[in-house]
Protein backbone atom coordinates (compact mmCIF):
# COMPACT_ATOMS: atom_id res chain seq x y z
CA UNK A 1 0.00 0.00 0.00
CA UNK A 2 2.75 2.43 0.98
CA UNK A 3 4.71 1.43 -2.13
CA UNK A 4 1.74 2.18 -4.41
CA UNK A 5 1.29 5.59 -2.80
CA UNK A 6 4.97 6.36 -3.38
CA UNK A 7 4.74 5.27 -7.01
CA UNK A 8 1.67 7.43 -7.59
CA UNK A 9 3.28 10.44 -5.92
CA UNK A 10 6.53 9.94 -7.86
CA UNK A 11 4.68 9.63 -11.16
CA UNK A 12 2.54 12.69 -10.40
CA UNK A 13 5.61 14.72 -9.44
CA UNK A 14 7.51 13.75 -12.58
CA UNK A 15 4.55 14.51 -14.81
CA UNK A 16 3.98 17.87 -13.08
CA UNK A 17 7.65 18.80 -13.51
CA UNK A 18 7.59 17.85 -17.16
CA UNK A 19 4.57 20.06 -17.78
CA UNK A 20 6.00 23.02 -15.85
CA UNK A 21 9.69 22.85 -16.75
CA UNK A 22 9.56 21.98 -20.42
CA UNK A 23 8.75 24.80 -22.75
CA UNK A 24 9.11 24.70 -26.49
CA UNK A 25 10.20 21.45 -28.10
CA UNK A 26 9.46 18.87 -25.40
CA UNK A 27 10.21 15.95 -27.70
CA UNK A 28 13.85 17.04 -27.97
CA UNK A 29 14.59 18.42 -24.51
CA UNK A 30 12.32 16.46 -22.17
CA UNK A 31 12.79 16.47 -18.42
CA UNK A 32 16.32 16.16 -17.05
CA UNK A 33 17.09 14.32 -13.80
CA UNK A 34 20.16 15.71 -12.05
CA UNK A 35 22.62 14.09 -9.65
CA UNK A 36 23.55 15.75 -6.37
CA UNK A 37 26.56 17.18 -8.22
CA UNK A 38 24.32 18.76 -10.88
CA UNK A 39 25.16 16.29 -13.66
CA UNK A 40 22.37 15.06 -15.94
CA UNK A 41 21.95 11.37 -15.11
CA UNK A 42 18.48 10.84 -16.54
CA UNK A 43 16.12 12.24 -19.10
CA UNK A 44 12.44 11.63 -19.89
CA UNK A 45 11.44 12.20 -23.51
CA UNK A 46 9.18 11.03 -26.35
CA UNK A 47 6.09 10.44 -24.24
CA UNK A 48 4.00 9.34 -27.24
CA UNK A 49 6.54 6.86 -28.66
CA UNK A 50 6.49 3.09 -28.53
CA UNK A 51 9.69 1.27 -29.47
CA UNK A 52 10.75 -2.32 -30.10
CA UNK A 53 14.11 -4.08 -30.21
CA UNK A 54 14.18 -3.65 -34.00
CA UNK A 55 14.06 0.14 -33.55
CA UNK A 56 17.09 0.06 -31.26
CA UNK A 57 19.01 -2.31 -33.53
CA UNK A 58 18.36 0.06 -36.43
CA UNK A 59 19.58 2.95 -34.24
CA UNK A 60 22.85 1.10 -33.62
CA UNK A 61 22.41 -1.31 -30.68
CA UNK A 62 24.85 -4.14 -31.37
CA UNK A 63 24.68 -7.79 -30.26
CA UNK A 64 21.58 -7.48 -28.07
CA UNK A 65 21.25 -10.41 -25.71
CA UNK A 66 18.03 -11.07 -23.81
CA UNK A 67 18.23 -11.27 -20.03
CA UNK A 68 15.62 -12.20 -17.45
CA UNK A 69 13.00 -9.47 -17.11
CA UNK A 70 11.35 -10.93 -14.02
CA UNK A 71 14.49 -11.46 -11.90
CA UNK A 72 14.01 -11.38 -8.13
CA UNK A 73 16.49 -9.77 -5.73
CA UNK A 74 17.72 -12.63 -3.53
CA UNK A 75 18.19 -10.35 -0.50
CA UNK A 76 14.80 -8.61 -0.54
CA UNK A 77 12.60 -10.98 -2.55
CA UNK A 78 11.43 -8.00 -4.64
CA UNK A 79 11.51 -7.81 -8.44
CA UNK A 80 14.70 -6.20 -9.77
CA UNK A 81 12.89 -4.59 -12.72
CA UNK A 82 9.18 -4.69 -11.83
CA UNK A 83 6.76 -4.88 -14.76
CA UNK A 84 9.51 -4.92 -17.41
CA UNK A 85 8.33 -7.01 -20.34
CA UNK A 86 11.75 -7.57 -21.96
CA UNK A 87 15.36 -6.60 -21.23
CA UNK A 88 18.33 -6.68 -23.59
CA UNK A 89 21.99 -5.89 -23.05
CA UNK A 90 24.37 -4.99 -25.83
CA UNK A 91 26.68 -2.20 -26.85
CA UNK A 92 26.55 0.96 -28.90
CA UNK A 93 29.40 2.52 -30.91
CA UNK A 94 29.09 6.10 -29.69
CA UNK A 95 31.38 9.00 -30.54
CA UNK A 96 33.05 8.18 -27.20
CA UNK A 97 33.77 4.62 -28.34
CA UNK A 98 31.82 1.38 -27.77
CA UNK A 99 29.66 1.59 -24.63
CA UNK A 100 27.51 -0.95 -22.78
CA UNK A 101 23.78 -0.41 -23.01
CA UNK A 102 20.80 -2.06 -21.33
CA UNK A 103 17.34 -1.60 -22.86
CA UNK A 104 14.30 -2.30 -20.64
CA UNK A 105 10.87 -2.47 -22.28
CA UNK A 106 7.57 -1.66 -20.57
CA UNK A 107 3.94 -1.74 -21.69
CA UNK A 108 3.69 2.07 -21.85
CA UNK A 109 5.49 5.34 -21.17
CA UNK A 110 3.63 5.64 -17.85
CA UNK A 111 4.84 2.16 -16.83
CA UNK A 112 8.39 3.02 -17.86
CA UNK A 113 8.29 6.01 -15.51
CA UNK A 114 6.35 4.39 -12.66
CA UNK A 115 8.09 1.00 -12.64
CA UNK A 116 11.28 1.63 -14.62
CA UNK A 117 12.62 4.90 -13.24
CA UNK A 118 13.17 3.75 -9.59
CA UNK A 119 15.28 0.71 -10.62
CA UNK A 120 17.16 2.87 -13.15
CA UNK A 121 17.93 5.42 -10.43
CA UNK A 122 19.10 2.60 -8.16
CA UNK A 123 21.27 1.08 -10.89
CA UNK A 124 23.11 4.29 -11.68
CA UNK A 125 23.44 5.16 -7.97
CA UNK A 126 25.10 1.80 -7.35
CA UNK A 127 27.43 2.45 -10.28
CA UNK A 128 28.47 5.80 -8.85
CA UNK A 129 28.96 4.34 -5.35
CA UNK A 130 30.79 1.15 -6.36
CA UNK A 131 32.50 2.03 -9.63
CA UNK A 132 33.90 -0.87 -11.60
CA UNK A 133 32.67 -2.92 -14.49
CA UNK A 134 29.26 -4.38 -15.23
CA UNK A 135 28.70 -7.61 -13.30
CA UNK A 136 25.54 -8.91 -14.91
CA UNK A 137 23.19 -6.25 -16.18
CA UNK A 138 20.04 -5.70 -14.18
CA UNK A 139 21.58 -6.95 -10.95
CA UNK A 140 22.59 -3.57 -9.51
CA UNK A 141 26.05 -5.02 -8.74
CA UNK A 142 28.96 -2.73 -9.62
CA UNK A 143 27.31 -1.38 -12.72
CA UNK A 144 29.14 1.05 -14.92
CA UNK A 145 25.84 2.54 -16.06
CA UNK A 146 26.03 6.25 -15.38
CA UNK A 147 22.85 7.53 -16.98
CA UNK A 148 19.49 6.60 -18.46
CA UNK A 149 16.83 7.90 -20.79
CA UNK A 150 13.17 7.01 -20.62
CA UNK A 151 12.01 7.29 -24.22
CA UNK A 152 8.44 6.24 -24.75
CA UNK A 153 7.96 2.74 -23.32
CA UNK A 154 11.70 2.08 -22.89
CA UNK A 155 14.30 2.74 -20.20
CA UNK A 156 17.78 2.86 -21.76
CA UNK A 157 20.74 2.57 -19.36
CA UNK A 158 24.05 3.74 -20.81
CA UNK A 159 27.62 3.29 -19.72
CA UNK A 160 29.30 6.31 -18.19
CA UNK A 161 27.20 9.33 -19.27
CA UNK A 162 23.95 10.65 -20.71
CA UNK A 163 25.48 11.56 -24.10
CA UNK A 164 25.74 7.86 -24.97
CA UNK A 165 21.99 7.48 -24.40
CA UNK A 166 21.31 10.71 -26.34
CA UNK A 167 23.22 9.42 -29.38
CA UNK A 168 21.46 6.04 -29.38
CA UNK A 169 17.98 7.50 -28.92
CA UNK A 170 18.65 10.13 -31.60
CA UNK A 171 19.01 7.23 -34.05
CA UNK A 172 15.36 6.28 -33.41
CA UNK A 173 14.06 9.36 -35.19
Amino acid sequence: MKSNKFKILTFSFVMMLSLVSCGGDEEKTGLDILSDEGLVVGRIINEESTHSLVNYETAGLKKPRSIQADAIDKKTGNPVTPNATEIYVGFYKSTMGPKDVEVRYYASHADAITYGQPPADKTIAMGHEAGGAVKGAGTFAKSSYGAYIISGNVVVLCQVQIEVCDELVAGLE
